[in-house]
Formats: C-alpha cells, structure tokens, sequence
C-alpha cells in the first residue's frame, strides 16, 4: 500500500471520529454480539461504520445526526429512494391489515405477472427471501433436471454470500462442483464446453461483474454463452439480482438474450426482502403441487406480505420503463463526467460500469475482468473515506448506486467532491500509473 494511502486515510479518521461518537458507542454495545458489530461485512471500515436511524428521499442520517447523499443505494437495493410516497402508502395499508397470514395472497400472483412481463424467458417462477437462496435454488432445480453436477462459473462473479467467486477459495462456499473460469474470455468458455460439456450441468453469470467491479460483459462473450449452451441443452442461469436495474427487460434485454432461469432480488420487492427465481416451465414444474411426486418449496415469508405488495405496486407503477431509461441514461452521462474529471486531472482513474451501477477503479482503460491490482481497492478506499468527509456515501470498494430520488444538485455534490478528490492527490495518484 502507498504510504500516502495510509497517511489520509489515518488523518480523515481522525475528523470521521470526532463527528461520530453516538456511531462509536452504539458499535461498541454492538459489537459485543455480533462480529464487529454488525451482520454485513461488506458495510464495516475501521474504527467502526456509522450507524444510521433513519433515510429521507435520496439521504441517510445517523445517529450523530450527521447527513449523507446516499450514492449506494443499499448496494443497488433502494433504487426508490427512501421515501417513496406511493410505497409508504401501500405499506402502511399492509401493516394495518396484519404482517404475516401464512396463507397465500392475491398479491403474490400480481408481482409474478409484473415480472414475466419484463422478462420473456420467465415462464414461472417462486419467491424466496433474498438473491442468494434464488441463486441456490436455480442451481438446484436444473441440475436435479439435467441430472448432473458440474456447474460453471466465473471469476469476479457474486451469485450471494456462499456463492462468491471474486476471491479463491472462500471456505463458507456451497459445495458446488464448479468449474471457475475467467470472464469474458469466449476462448476459454468454448474450449472447456469441448472438453467437459457432457459433464455440465448449468452455467451461471452476470452480465455484469457487480461485487467484482462493475465490470461488464462483452457482447461477444454474452453471445458465445448462450450458442453454447443452448446447442449442448446445458441450462443458462442469467444472475439478475443486482442487474435487473440496467434495463426495463434486465442486462438480458440489453444483451438481447433470453435466460433458461433467471434469478432476481433487490428492486422487484419495493426494498422489502425478496427473490425470486423463474424461468422455463419444464424446470419450474417440478414445484407444482398438483403433480404427483413434486418437490416441495417452502418458506414462512416467500409471500412475505409486505414484499408481494410493494413490490408490486413498485414493477407496475413506479419502474416504468421511462423511468428506468432515465435514471440509466443519468449514470451514463454521470459515469462520462466523472471519467472527464480524472482525465482533465491526468490521473489513471475511472469508473466502469453501465447504465446507473458503476465502481472505481485505478486504470486507464477500461477491463474487460477483476482488477488485480491490489492498490485499486486502497484507492477505492481512500475515494471512500474522502467523500465520506464530505457527506456522501458509496461502498467502501468504490460502488456507486443510483436512485430515482436524486436530483441535480445531489449530482453536482458528487461531482464537486470527485474533482476535489482527484486535484488534492494529484501527484500522488499519478505516480501509481
């Protein structure tokens, strides 16, 4: 690491402390119960993150009352914002109707059918309570389909917390029997079809590389997938829960490929938990309950009351496609301004991505998979804990997130700071090129 890194990062902790002392004293109880003091190890940075007790349209505040533009989103989740005023009203007509029935609700048919309109390939599908159990069970029902147990993945992919494939040889992984390749090399994919297709029996990715980066797919690599494995009958799982966001029809429609299972989380339950996995029938029937001999699905809040309806009410009212065309369009032209900063700057900084998702990165180019260079993730942080300063928040690797509750003058504050960011360390950034 840099040792001017560390240098700023020590000074800007210094202020960050001074400013957050009811965040240290709640992480200190914390921290007594749960490791490090909270449950998502992805939101903690030393000494401790802040702590938050409410969100207001596009900004969180603390405990501290100190407040933040809010440029991640929940990690791509609260694409609405915070106080949605339609999904405030249709959860406070929920709560006072009761929480949780145990039975099925009209609801959760209403949500499904917003969902097979935006995604063709989905012919059914199931509910389940986050991305990663939708992830595990797409895995799942096409391999007990096709009957064999080799799976392909990709290097820099997050398909949910035991599901991680952008770093070796996480021990808490589901035993999968995976192959792992590099993304975005067709070369590669093709070869090892030819050689270990028989064996094969789903392939899962993201079309864009999320917790890895943001990092794309090439429309060349996406094509070469989908020839392949429809020719071989493999199943293509396309992992949509962080994507979903890109496009009125997901990365998929961008792409203009049609999943054999799709997997979704985040936006589609109005930012209550949720996911879902759907796709083809003659994978989807083996959960049909009028069927002799089906398998059973189950789970206490699949039809979580309150997911089913806002969710709902989210997909068919809020995220038209309008609305969606706009806020991509937003991160592109943002994600342009910001790259024309560190260029007009001269240092060897830019932000990847597409449409209202996007990661920093030290480069020049952009990268076509993971950026190995381990002073990336230091710069990221530095990034962090500088805008943090100043009021804005993002992942501490970088990740910025859009929402619908944005306006312009939340814009030019990123803007403003990013600028200030890249004059301030100039030099130092430069001599990393």
């Amino acid at each position: 690491m840099s040792s001017f890194i560390d240098q700023e990062i020590e000074r800007l902790k210094e202020i960050y402390l001074e400013r957050t002392p009811n965040s240290r004293r709640v992480f200190e109880q914390a921290n007594a119960s749960l490791p490090a003091g909270n449950t998502r190890n992805n939101l903690f940075f030393p000494p401790y993150p802040p702590y938050f007790e409410r969100g207001e349209g596009c900004r969180l505040i603390d405990v501290d009352g100190n407040s933040y533009l809010d440029f991640l989103s929940d990690f791509t989740v609260a694409i609405y914002g915070h106080s949605h005023p339609r999904l405030q009203q249709e959860t406070r007509e929920v709560l006072e109707r009761g929480c949780s029935y145990g039975g099925c609700i009209p609801a959760e048919h209403r949500l499904a059918d917003a969902i097979k309109a935006r995604f063709t390939g989905i012919e059914q599908l199931r509910f389940t309570n986050s991305g990663t159990e939708a992830n595990l069970y797409a895995l799942l029902t096409v391999l007990a389909h096709s009957g064999k147990s080799k799976v392909i993945v990709f290097e820099g992919n997050y398909h949910g917390g035991v599901m991680n494939y952008c770093h070796p040889n996480i021990p808490i992984n589901a035993p999968f029997e995976t192959i792992v390749l590099p993304y975005n090399d067709a070369e590669a994919f093709e070869q090892t079809m030819s050689a270990h297709g028989q064996e094969v029996g789903a392939v899962i990715l993201e079309l864009m590389i999320n917790s890895g980066g943001c990092i794309p797919a090439t429309e060349e690599f996406a094509a070469k997938v989908r020839q392949l494995t429809r020719q071989a009958g493999i199943a293509m799982i396309v992992d949509e829960v962080m994507t979903a966001r890109l496009g009125y029809h997901g990365l998929q429609g961008k792409y203009g490929i049609e999943a054999d299972m799709t997997t979704l989380g985040k936006i589609i339950g109005g930012g209550f938990s949720i996911g879902a996995f759907g796709g083809k029938r003659e994978y989807m029937e083996i959960y049909d309950a009028q069927r002799p001999g089906y398998t059973a699905h189950g789970g206490s809040f699949n039809n979580n009351v309150f997911s089913m309806h806002a969710g709902a009410v989210a997909l068919t009212e809020i995220l038209t496609a309008e609305v969606m065309d706009s806020l991509n369009q937003r991160g592109d032209l943002l994600r342009a301004q910001l790259n024309k900063i560190f260029e007009e700057a001269e240092v060897p900084l830019l932000f990847t991505g597409g449409g209202s998702v996007m990661n920093l990165q030290l480069t020049r180019t952009p990268l076509l998979q993971k950026n190995r260079n381990p002073l990336s993730a230091e710069v990221a942080k530095l990034y962090h804990r500088f805008l943090l300063d100043r009021g804005i928040w993002l992942a501490v690797r970088g990740m910025i997130a859009l929402n619908i509750a944005m306006d312009a003058e939340a814009y030019q504050a990123l803007l403003h700071a990013t600028s200030a960011f890249a004059n301030h360390y100039q030099k130092q950034l430069q001599a990393l090129a």
